[in-house]
Order: structure tokens, then sequence, then C-alpha cells
């Protein structure tokens, strides 16, 4: 098998396998109780919150451990809104985002929701016209699908010269790019483990210290009252390893795309048409196909035992387009119908693209069923 869908998921490292298995004996008390087992969870929860502070530049009190990126994002998005009457987001967003801010819509917040044409995020020039004092903007650093990077310093700097609120989904950044939430700018900041080979069940949201956050949930008091309920400590334990990697991760980033370069000029010659803008992370190349519908695509490689998608996994219970691509190219709606991201990562080699390549050409010279 030929595992291109890193964006979805990320493979388990060896190194993140062990760590769960060493702390399975410990991990299954509740951290909250204060008797010696309670205890040894605890300290296995807070060394995870550590290290997965480490991996962003930011102190471990100022992270909120969640049940994956999705919650972060819903955490990050909804607990800064208080105060706020205007949202500002962007087309393209992951639907984490996307339903967190229509949450807030019918609640009666007004929304705004920039364009990002042909990929193109979204000028500092033109998100500053849009805010004041009383508005919260939520934007993703890394687009899902197609890897384009969307300026988050130059937003923070408008933000912070306006006094509004800023949330970024980090959660296709983390080991793709550096990321400092010291220096970035931002109020809150969303990640999550399975894109850096942790598992699904754990995620985090950094909240700059001094920020008032909301809890979106009712529960107890856990995770200082901003998150409620019972944090499952091998997961976290998993997400703290894996941040540990973060360094190993970014030096194979060259190499990465190198590899997506590669294969990215395979599926141009085979009549692809990309998708994607620069810059972008060297992980993912996105294309569309005309004449064929991504989905019967995807099926026909993975016959070929080769793993790709046509976006988000989070939307793959859904009929239709990619809404990402169906708001970059209105007016070219083939693409979001026939589009495929192929996604890498530090597992991928060079037989890999060789063979996906192949697969490729094989499928396509047979045509669309």
């Amino acid at each position: 098998m030929i595992y291109l869908d890193h964006h979805a998921a990320t493979p388990t490292p060896e190194l993140v396998r062990q760590a769960m298995a060493d702390a399975s004996a410990t991990a299954w008390a509740n951290p909250s109780s204060t008797h010696r087992a309670g205890q040894a969870s605890r300290q296995l929860l807070e060394k995870a919150r550590e290290l997965v502070a480490q991996s962003i530049g930011a102190a471990p009190a100022d992270m909120v451990l969640t049940g994956g990126g999705t919650e972060a994002c819903n955490l990050g998005i909804r607990g800064l809104a208080r105060g706020c009457r205007k949202i500002i987001t962007t087309a393209v967003e992951h639907p984490a985002g996307t339903e967190s801010v229509h949450h807030l819509a019918r609640d009666g917040r007004e929304v705004s929701v920039l364009p990002v044409p042909a990929g193109t995020p979204p000028d500092p020039s033109e998100l500053a016209r849009h805010l004041s004092e009383d508005t919260l903007v939520a934007v993703q650093w890394v687009n899902h699908e197609t890897g384009t990077l969307f300026p988050v310093y130059e937003y923070a700097r408008t933000c912070r010269a306006r006094g509004a609120r800023l949330f970024i989904d980090a959660t296709q950044a983390l080991g793709k790019i550096p990321v400092d939430v010291s220096s970035l700018g931002a109020d809150a900041v969303a990640f999550a483990a399975q894109k850096i080979g942790g598992p699904a069940g754990a995620g985090a949201c950094w909240v700059r210290r001094g920020i008032e956050l909301d809890a979106v949930l009712d529960g107890g008091s856990q995770e200082r009252g901003r998150w409620p309920g019972t944090p499952d400590t091998l997961s976290m334990v998993g997400f703290g390893a894996a941040a540990s990697m973060t360094e190993q991760r970014l030096d194979r980033q060259p190499a990465i795309a190198a590899l997506r370069d590669r294969l990215e000029a395979r599926l141009l010659e085979l009549g692809a048409v990309p998708n994607a803008r620069e810059p972008r992370t060297a992980t993912v190349c996105n294309v569309s196909l005309r004449d064929w519908d991504g989905a019967l695509l995807v099926a026909a490689l993975d016959v070929e035992r080769v793993c790709v998608s046509t976006g988000a996994a989070c939307s793959s219970g859904l009929q239709g387009p990619s809404a990402v691509i169906l708001a970059m190219y209105p007016d070219e709606q083939w693409r979001a119908g026939s589009a495929v991201r192929i996604s890498l990562g530090i597992e991928t080699t060079e037989p890999d693209i060789d063979l996906a390549s192949l697969a490729f050409q094989r499928v396509l010279s047979r045509g669309q069923p």
C-alpha cells in the first residue's frame, strides 16, 4: 500500500507507539483524582502538555488540552467570541472552523466571508477594512486541501492595530513549517495530534495569557474550567511524543518537497491541472482532471493500492464537489468535482512516488468507467 493522505492523518511512528505502550499501565487513572493512581496519570498528562508546548514555543500553562483538532477549533473560535459582534473568516476554511463560525451566526453575530480567488489568501489591507474592536477573525494558517500558506503574521499585526481578536487554525501547520506562538501575535491557536503522527483523540488550543476564553461545553473544572471532561491521558502521551519529533519533521520538508514536485510534474504530463498557489507547504499537491469525477478517481486508485483523497476527510461523508476548490474557482466548477488531494509525509519514499505515478497513468489511460 502507498499512503498519500497525510493531511487526513499521519502514520504513528515507533517512538509514539512505544511511549503510549509504556504509559498504558498508568494512564488509565483519572488525572483529576488526588490519590496516587490519579497523580501518576497526572504526571504523564503534564509531561505531555510540556512537550506539546515546547514544540510551539509556548508555556505549558497556556495550553488547553482537548479531544482533537475540531474541539480545539471550536474552543478557540467560540471561546474568543465574547463581546464580538462581527466574525471574519475565509471561504476555504476547514469544516471545524466553518461550522464554529456558523454556530456564532446562529447566535446573531454578523459574519463576513472573505473570498480566496484562485487560492490567493485575502490581503491584510482587505482584512483591515472589516475590522473594529468588536471583531473576531478566524483563519487557517495552512489550507488543508492545497497547502497554501496564509499571511497570518500580517493578519496578526493588522488585528492588533485595530483591537480585533485573532484565532488561527494551525492543525496543518505544525510539523510542516516552524511554529512559534510567542511571536505570532494571535489570541488562540489550535493544533491536532493526528497531523504529526499522534492519535486522533488529542488536540490542544494555545491561549494568549490574559485572554478570557469562555468554555463551550458544560461540565467540570478540568483545564482551568475551559475544557471540561476527564482527559484521555494515554492519547495525550501520544501527542506529547509526536510533538517531540517536530524538528525531525521540519528537517525532512525539503526532501518531501522534491518528492511532491516529482509527482506533480508527472501528473501535469498526464493532463492534470494544479489548484494550489504558492507559497505552500512541501506536503501536498492538489490537482484536477477534466472529465473525471474525483471520488471515482480516488476509488480507482485505491484498487491500485494508492491512498489519496478528494479533500478533507471530515467532509468525506458528504456528496458533492470540494467546497474549498469550488470557492477558489467558482467559474470553473469542473475543478471542484474532479479535484484530488495527494499529501506526503516523512514516511514517503521515492519508490512510493514512482509507483503512484504509474498507478495514475494506468487508471487515467483506462478512462473513467
